[in-house]
């Protein structure tokens, strides 16, 4: 690389420019602080790397560049080689990155910025947002109340509403639509948090667009009663990256929980027989890595088909429901399919026979594991629903410190059949459930932890 960085006049004259762009879009270099926020690091250093190859810097320089923000890609402004860009820019990296974006014109978004810039800053103010004091005795008596246990934000006194996994935000288009009005006649603010690992505002075809669409109608709604936040290339199982975060929301949401991610429990199968059991009914697949970022390919036919690497990571039920239940005082998860539905259940049922080791729930063996439970949900029709008579109390937690893990339990649990229902937001993907003919209905589950 240093023979590479040797002749001093294209670096001499890239600087000049860096310094000229700058100085001629003081107010644009002043908002560029928030593409380095620990929300849009990781995004802005994509467009970073997506850019440059198409831009007239000299090769050299081209080259040396996307060597040192490669790494930033999945590893945000500290992944990034320091050393490489003062070599080039004479800046830090965190001056450097917003620099390039001012100088590839990669600092305004007319669809998105301007949403993230909002959320970024409020997400760094350090306020907290104040948690419902609602008794979990009120919100189990609430849910048993109501056929929509979304109508609990209309009694709530602090109405707040995070949602794992938002996808395309048609959920909270949704929310917004039905509840925001009746909230501000309340005089009432609804806190709306929303995290995907993906992010609806890139550029990736219809469903995307649609996602931005949403993203920017929200970020921008005029209400002052409604506080929205999303936070894009957020795992939902590293909540404690979100200042925003509040200790507990009134309600929280998981819609449509992946397959696999969440249909095999890992304390309860090994990872040879879950590797196995996604060869057989996935297909072969291998994690690589190209362009310094991780991957995984799923052969299909004669070809492999690109996912995001973490598309094949087991977490399982147990890890969903800890979530859920530390930060949601009512627990939504809606457009169950059945293979997670089967796993999510067996973690709910007192007796340890429904927790075999190192056996996969089909639709021949859940009977003999679930017993009577499975006989009543097998004649449930769509729009029908049951409650389990005595939900499991001894529930582990797999997440947290090692020396916190305790047991916990729900003390409601309501069982429905299908994805959607009246006057009830929903995600994306339960609407697709509604036009599978051939799929089985999926279901819908409504909890309260006992804490």
């Amino acid at each position: 690389m240093k023979n590479q960085l040797a002749d001093p006049i294209p670096l001499t004259e890239f600087r000049k420019q860096l310094r000229e762009v700058v100085a001629r879009h003081r107010q644009d270099w002043s908002s560029s602080r928030r593409l380095v926020s620990p929300h849009l690091a990781c995004e802005t250093i994509q467009r970073l790397t997506a850019a440059l190859p198409q831009s007239g810097v000299d090769p050299a320089l081209r080259e040396a560049l996307l060597s040192a923000l490669l790494p930033g890609e999945t590893g945000g402004v500290k992944a990034v080689s320091g050393e490489v860009l003062r070599r080039i820019t004479g800046l830090n990296p965190t001056k450097a990155i917003r620099n390039l974006c001012l100088f590839l014109g990669l600092h305004h978004d007319p669809v998105n910025h301007a949403v993230l810039l909002e959320q970024a800053e409020e997400g760094s103010t350090g306020e907290t947002i104040p948690v419902s004091e609602l008794s979990q005795q009120q919100v189990e008596a609430a849910a048993r109340a109501t056929d929509n246990p979304f109508d609990l934000l209309l009694a709530a006194d602090v109405p707040s509403v995070v949602d794992f996994g938002a996808g395309d935000l048609t959920f909270e288009e949704q929310l917004v639509a039905g509840y925001l009005a009746r909230l501000e006649a309340a005089e009432k603010t609804l806190t709306l948090h929303c995290l995907d690992r993906l992010d609806p505002a890139a550029e990736a075809g219809s469903l995307v667009r649609a996602g931005k669409e949403r993203l920017q109608w929200l970020g921008r709604h005029p209400s002052k009663r409604l506080q929205f936040q999303f936070f894009s290339n957020q795992d939902m199982f590293a909540m404690q990256q979100i200042p925003a975060a509040p200790p507990r929301y009134t309600v929280a949401v998981c819609h449509s929980p992946a397959s696999p991610t969440f249909a095999y429990e890992p304390t309860r199968i090994s990872t040879k027989a879950i590797e196995q059991r996604l060869r057989e009914t996935k297909g072969e697949f291998r994690r690589v890595t190209r362009g310094g970022q991780e991957l995984l390919e799923v052969r299909h036919g004669n070809e492999w088909l690109t996912f995001p690497s973490w598309k094949f990571d087991i977490y399982g039920p147990l890890a969903l429901l800890d979530l859920l239940s530390r930060h949601g005082k009512l627990c939504v998860i809606g457009a169950v399919d059945t293979e997670v539905f089967w796993e999510i259940l067996s973690q709910l049922l007192p007796q340890d026979s429904a927790r075999p080791r190192e056996v996969f729930y089909t639709e021949e063996n859940v009977p003999k594991y679930f017993g009577p439970v499975y006989d009543t949900l097998a004649q449930l029709p769509v729009g029908g629903r049951m409650v389990l008579a005595t939900p499991r109390q001894d529930i582990p937690r797999v997440l947290g410190p090692e020396g916190e893990r305790l047991s916990y339990g729900f003390r409601y649990v309501e069982i429905r059949r299908g994805a959607l229902f009246s006057g009830m937001p929903a995600g994306r993907t339960a609407y697709v459930f509604e036009q599978m003919t051939r799929e089985t209905a999926p279901w819908f589950l409504t909890l309260v932890p006992s804490i």
